[in-house]
């Protein structure tokens, strides 16, 4: 699947599920910014992705 022009927004990325997605995604040429309310995690899992991930905390649940 070629998803070089992608930019993809990945909730609860910070671990599990959503990490994997994100690290998925990025490696076969998205751009990536995962969301999650763990702070800490979810700025090392981006940084461990590389510069095609980025990390925004926030609460999906809250429309706010």
């Amino acid at each position: 699947m070629d998803i070089r022009a992608a930019k993809a927004v990945v909730t609860g990325g910070a671990s599990g599920l959503g990490a994997g997605v994100g690290r998925y995604l990025a490696s076969r040429g998205a751009q990536v910014t995962l969301v999650d309310l763990q702070a800490d995690a979810g700025q090392k899992t981006a940084a461990d992705i590389g510069p095609a991930a980025r990390f925004i905390q926030c609460d999906v649940t809250q429309e706010a």
